[in-house]
């Protein structure tokens, strides 16, 4: 286990955390400046902690109280870094070699325990190649077993995914998750984007000016997000309102800004300020006023529309005035047939039970 409770005054933000990491990967994701980088650095040791500790395992790694800090070179953490720090003049077995050779292993072993890590990770054709002549998925698996050879009690990967260009991303992000699918090691992988955290779904840290804000899995998040921060950077509509008295029914009327009101199913929920989350793919969109079950229906104004892949986003500023934005996803095949357009008026539609009520 890697246990971290640790402040970190920097010019623009201080980073507090108090958490502890299981094996296996965690994503921790959040927007550039919220202090990512800098947690990662604390615990590689590159970084001391102004006060708090850092702990792997039954080994201390920082102890800020008592001015004890253990070399970066002794804490047996791997480090990933962004660009990959590949030695452009060495080959991709010596650059998996390096860490063994600083070391001082003797060069059977060292040969042997490149090979069969290079074999392990699928790039043993390689070994004479320099990085300049690879791709940058082989040049990731390659820092990845520079790493890993040196059978580190944890790992830190920042942003692995940033060098690599949209086109290769999201078949290099399937591979990275299959390769760190079996590490039995605390990992903790860095990004600022929430797709490359979703195929991490099991734990995500999303973190917000220094702080933790919210810790779960992706399930999780989408239900039951903390805070509007939350809400928006994981793509689900949240807003804030007052839970009125509720129907015999269960379901209760929720009153939002902007004259809007929606119908939530409310078990077990009090009257009083609520927190409401709502995800783009539970609303249907329509032309006209739907006839089905739906107990929400609200006339909008598209005010943008996002292709996104295999999914089309749209935006959606509804109520009386047009002032409360909601953010609806619908296939292309969809958008053929509404036509949608921007300032076209459309009704979205969406049930109670849709809706995740967050008592504030």
């Amino acid at each position: 286990m890697l246990s971290v409770n640790v402040r970190k005054r920097l010019r623009d933000v201080v980073v507090t955390v108090d958490v502890a990491l299981d094996d296996g990967v965690t994503a921790l994701v959040g927007p550039s400046g919220a202090g990512k980088s800098t947690l990662l650095r604390l615990i590689a040791g590159l970084t001391h902690p102004d006060s708090g500790t850092i702990r792997l395992g039954e080994v201390l790694l920082d102890d800020a109280e008592h001015h004890y800090h253990l070399p970066p070179g002794r804490r047996g953490i791997g480090l990933v870094f962004q660009e990959y720090a590949l030695f452009p003049h060495l080959s991709v077995a010596e650059n998996v070699a390096y860490g063994l050779r600083a070391r001082g292993l003797p060069g059977r072993e060292r040969r042997t325990r490149v090979t069969e890590m290079l074999e392990r990770l699928g790039i043993a054709a390689l070994a004479g190649e320099r990085p300049e002549r690879l791709s940058g998925g082989q040049r990731q698996r390659v820092a990845l077993a520079r790493a890993l050879v040196l059978q580190p009690s944890a790992l830190l990967l920042d942003e692995p995914l940033a060098a690599l260009d949209v086109q290769t991303r999201a078949g290099v992000r399937h591979e990275l998750r299959l390769l760190l699918s079996d590490l039995a090691i605390p990992t903790i992988l860095v990004t600022h984007d929430y797709t490359d955290a979703l195929a991490f779904r099991r734990r995500i840290l999303i973190m917000d000016a220094g702080h933790i804000v919210q810790d779960g899995s992706h399930d999780t998040l989408l239900t039951h997000p903390g805070s509007r921060f939350v809400a928006e950077f994981t793509g689900v509509n949240y807003y804030e309102g007052t839970l009125e008295a509720h129907d015999p029914d269960r379901t209760g009327r929720v009153r939002l800004a902007g004259g809007v009101d929606v119908y939530a199913a409310a078990d077990d929920v009090p009257p009083g300020p609520v927190g409401l989350a709502l995800r783009p793919w539970e609303v249907t969109v329509s032309p006209q006023p739907p006839a089905g079950s739906a107990r929400n229906v609200l006339p909008g104004r598209v005010r943008e529309v996002l292709p996104m892949g295999g999914r089309v986003r749209l935006i959606l500023d509804v109520g009386p005035r047009h002032s409360l934005p909601l953010v609806a996803e619908i296939t292309p095949r969809a958008q053929d047939s509404l036509g949608c357009r921007e300032g076209q008026t459309l009704y979205a539609s969406f049930k109670a039970t849709a809706l995740a009520l967050i008592p504030l």
